[in-house]
């Protein structure tokens, strides 16, 4: 049920945009009205004439499903980037709880989106077009100053890790008696990549797409999260493969096959963890994993990585710390094995 004021309000625009309310006294109670404007859309999300339903609410994410069944996201000013989103302007202390509910209709005529029964709109002529095009950075491990950039990263991941998800589970797993783990859910999380992970990277390595495919099987939906930790890590071990893939024919054609395969078998998981791994097959990802793949490629400051990688592993419980392992992993299948000896020089 749409929350509505005590007091009747009307609205006064701002000078940022907004639809701010003012109180009013007509005699009737409602909600006000609120014109967002669009800071920027990914470049999967649909800008024009679309037409869909409210799936989910969040404090400062909202995710649509359209008819075309691709799921679009709303996210507030807060938020970073997304492919397949869209960024609003919005006020301080704004929650889609407060504005929208599940099921409600929405249409998208002319560029201004109206949600039925809601006084939210929002005018999508605003944005600006956001992308990092992982398939350019080219990320070459072997160059020095980038495979410092990674070791950079991979400190901080060491440093920050939290939560169950796969990347706490890969740290303990080396010393499982001093990191004891009862849960039977969060048992099954450690054999799974403690099984699955190295035979990934090691299929990867060697170009091997059923193998690959075999390795990768059980991480679909795997662990806690609204997005599942084994979801969140291929997304981002699709990302750091992507960044360093290149123009290597052998390695887009292996990108090609295993993605194939991804973009059927992500029907396993849940509708937002599927949407996210479609999208990293195609190369689209979040912006705080996709501004960390591109400052390896762009190591001129390491403090701007270690900022990057402290953003990307912040996002969510266990989403970010699960999203950046994949990203690190993904970025040293196809380098040299002893790469990691960078971390500790």
């Amino acid at each position: 049920m749409i929350a509505r004021p005590d007091t009747p309000v009307t609205a006064k625009r701002s000078r940022s945009g907004f639809m701010w309310p003012v109180s009013s006294h007509r005699g009737h109670l409602g909600v006000c009205p609120m014109r967002l404007n669009a800071l920027s859309s990914g470049i999967e999300a649909p800008t024009v004439c679309f037409s869909g339903v409210i799936h989910s609410i969040f404090h400062q994410a909202c995710n649509v499903s359209l008819e075309s069944d691709v799921l679009l996201t709303l996210v507030s000013s807060e938020k970073g980037n997304l492919s397949q989103g869209i960024r609003l302007g919005t006020p301080p202390k704004f929650t889609f709880l407060n504005q929208l509910r599940v099921g409600q209709p929405i249409a998208c005529r002319g560029g201004i989106l109206r949600i039925s029964a809601s006084e939210l709109s929002v005018d999508l002529r605003t944005a600006s077009l956001w992308h990092i095009d992982l398939k350019g950075l080219r990320v070459d491990l072997h160059q020095r100053n980038t495979a410092r950039a990674w070791a950079v990263a991979w400190l901080e991941l060491e440093k920050h890790r939290r939560g169950n998800g796969i990347s706490a589970m890969i740290a303990a797993i080396p010393v499982p008696r001093q990191n004891s783990v009862t849960s039977p859910g969060i048992k099954t999380l450690v054999e799974m990549a403690g099984q699955t992970i190295p035979a990934l990277i090691d299929a990867t390595r060697n170009l091997q797409v059923d193998g690959a495919i075999t390795a990768i099987r059980p991480l679909i939906g795997l662990g806690p999260g609204l997005t599942p930790s084994g979801d969140d890590f291929i997304v981002g071990y699709l990302a750091g493969l992507w960044s360093t893939a290149g123009n290597d024919s052998s390695r887009l054609r292996f990108m090609s096959s295993l993605g194939a395969w991804l973009s059927r078998a992500a029907a396993g998981t849940n509708t937002i963890s599927c949407t996210y791994i479609k999208s990293a097959v195609n190369g689209n990802v979040s912006e705080p994993i996709a501004t960390l793949a591109q400052r390896f490629g762009q190591a001129k400051s390491l403090d701007s990585v270690r900022e990057a990688t402290r953003t990307a592993l912040q996002v969510g419980n266990t989403s970010g710390t699960d999203g950046v392992q994949g990203l690190l992993l993904g970025c040293i299948a196809w380098a040299a094995p002893s790469l990691t000896y960078f971390s500790n020089k």
